[in-house]
C-alpha cells in the first residue's frame, strides 16, 4: 500500500486584525496552510474516482449527492485519514513578554469554522474554497508506512494535547500552542511535522514569502529521494529519511556536488527573487541567504540523482543498501544502515574492496552494495584490483577525500574527474 501526505494551501479572503500593529491588513497575501493523509489512493486518484463515481449516477439518474467530493468526509474512511491544521482557538492575550492568539490544532480542517464565542464552542461554517483542492494548490508527497503512521500519531497526540481549548479559552496549553501569525503559524506547525518524519520542506521559518512558491522544488527534491528509497529499504524508516538529509546538507558548499545548475531557460524560482519585498533590511538579508542555500541544496539533490542514473544505466531493478560518505576538516565519516546510520570516523577506504574501489574511481559521494552478488559483479568486476599498492590506496584515498572535501585536487588526472572538473569551470564557474 502506498501513503501520502498533501500539503494544501488556501488564500484567505476574510480581513484579519493585525494585533501586533492593532491595523487590519490586506489579505491578499495571507494563506491558510493544513495536512491532509490519504492511503492506497493519492488525492489526484480520488480526485479521478469522484469523475468515475459521476458518470456512473449520469448513466443511473442518481442524484444523490451528485456533486459530492471526497475531501468533504468529516469521518476517516478507508483511504482518507483526515485533514489536520493549526490555528487560532482562543482569545488574544498576553502573558508577561508572551503575547499571541492561542492556538489549537484542528480535525476536519477543509472546514472552514466559527469560533462562536456565545456557545463556547467550534461550529462548521462552510467548506474551504474549491481552489483549495486544485492540484495547483496542494503538494503530495508519496512517504513511507512508518513516516505515515508516526506522522498520524503525532498529529492526534497535538490534537488531544488542544482538545480543551475553546473560543473563550484565556491561556495557551504551552508556548509550543501560542499562535502568532509571524513565528508560530499553520505553516511552521506543518512544517515541524514534516520535519520530525525526515521530509525535507525547505524550512523558512520568519522568511517573508508564499509556502507555495516552493512546492516544486519540494516535489523534486523528494522524488529523487523515492528513487533512493526504492533501492534501499532502510530509507523507508524515520531515521533513514533524515539520516539522508543529514548526509545531503554536509555537501552543500562542496562545488563538485553543486556542478549541476538549473538550465538557465529554466528559473522559475527567480520572479521570487525578483519580487520587491517588503520588510526591513535584515529581513531581506535572510531571505536571499534562505534562497541561495535552498538553491544549493536542489543542486546536490540533482548531483545526487545523476550519480544514481548511471548505476541505473549499467543494471535495472537495482537493489540493495547505501553508505553515505562525506568529508569535514580532513576528516572522513561513513553512516551505514547496518550500524544504524551512527557516525563512524574513517581514515581511508579499504579499496581491495571493488564497491569501495568505484566509489572512490568515479567519485561518488557513497557506497552502493547490492543485494545480489551477480549484480555486484556486474557493476564493479572492473574496480577488482586484487592486492593493490600502498602507494594507490594512499594517493587514490587522498584525491577522493580531497573531492568530498570540494578542495582543488592538484597533480590528479582521470576521465571521471575531468568531466567533473570541466562541468566545474564551464557550467558553475565555481573553480
Amino acid at each position: 500500500m502506498k501513503y501520502y501526505v498533501t500539503i494544501y494551501i488556501e488564500p484567505l479572503v476574510e480581513c484579519f486584525l493585525d494585533c501586533e500593529n492593532e491595523n487590519f491588513i490586506d489579505t491578499e497575501d495571507f494563506t491558510h496552510a493544513f495536512l491532509g493523509l490519504t492511503k492506497g489512493k493519492s488525492p489526484d486518484e480520488l480526485d479521478e474516482q469522484d469523475k468515475e463515481l459521476i458518470q456512473e449516477k449520469l448513466k443511473n439518474i442518481d442524484w444523490k449527492d451528485f456533486d459530492k467530493k471526497w475531501y468533504e468526509a468529516k469521518k476517516f474512511s478507508e483511504f482518507n485519514d483526515g485533514f489536520w491544521g493549526f490555528g487560532g482557538g482562543g482569545q488574544w492575550y498576553e502573558i508577561g513578554v508572551l503575547s499571541g492568539v492561542i492556538g489549537k490544532v484542528f480535525d476536519n480542517n477543509q472546514y472552514v469554522l466559527d469560533n462562536n464565542v456565545n456557545k463556547n464552542c467550534y461550529i462548521i461554517k462552510k467548506l474551504r474554497s474549491s481552489q483549495t483542492f486544485y492540484p495547483s494548490n496542494r503538494c503530495t508527497l508519496e512517504i513511507s508506512q512508518e513516516q505515515y503512521e508516526t506522522l498520524l500519531a503525532n498529529i492526534k497526540d497535538d490534537f488531544n494535547t488542544t482538545k480543551e481549548i475553546t473560543p473563550n479559552s484565556q491561556k495557551p496549553i504551552n508556548q509550543n500552542f501560542n499562535y502568532h501569525i509571524k513565528n508560530n503559524n499553520c505553516v511552521h506547525w506543518l512544517q515541524k511535522q514534516l520535519r520530525m518524519i525526515g521530509v525535507n520542506v525547505f524550512e523558512q521559518f520568519n522568511i517573508p514569502g508564499s509556502f507555495m512558491d516552493i512546492f516544486d522544488s519540494i516535489r523534486e527534491t523528494h522524488n529523487i529521494f523515492l528513487k533512493f528509497q526504492a533501492i534501499d529499504s532502510n530509507l523507508e524508516s524515520i531515521l533513514g529519511t533524515k539520516t539522508f538529509i543529514k548526509w545531503v546538507n554536509e555537501m552543500i558548499g562542496n562545488k563538485y556536488m553543486e556542478c549541476i545548475l538549473s538550465d538557465k531557460k529554466d528559473r522559475r524560482n527567480n520572479d521570487v527573487l525578483t519580487t520587491p519585498l517588503v520588510c526591513t533590511i535584515e529581513e531581506q538579508e535572510r531571505f536571499y541567504t534562505y534562497w541561495a542555500r535552498r538553491e544549493k541544496t536542489i543542486k546536490v539533490y540533482k548531483r545526487l540523482a545523476e550519480y544514481l542514473q548511471s548505476l541505473n544505466d549499467k543494471t535495472k531493478s537495482l537493489k540493495g543498501r547505501f553508505l553515505f560518505i562525506y568529508v569535514s576538516n580532513n576528516q572522513g565519516f561513513i553512516l551505514d544502515p547496518l550500524n544504524n546510520y551512527e557516525l563512524q570516523q574513517i581514515d581511508e577506504l579499504d579499496l581491495s574492496i571493488p564497491a569501495n574501489n568505484f566509489s572512490a574511481n568515479e567519485f561518488y559521494p557513497f557506497i552502493f552494495i547490492p543485494k545480489d552478488e551477480m549484480i555486484s559483479r556486474m557493476l564493479y568486476h572492473k574496480y577488482d584490483y586484487g592486492n593493490i599498492s600502498q602507494e594507490y590506496q594512499k594517493d587514490r584515498n587522498e584525491f577522493y577525500f580531497e573531492f568530498l572535501e570540494g578542495k582543488e585536487i592538484k597533480d590528479y588526472w582521470s576521465e571521471s574527474y575531468h568531466a567533473i572538473n570541466k562541468r566545474v569551470q564551464n557550467e558553475c564557474e565555481l573553480a
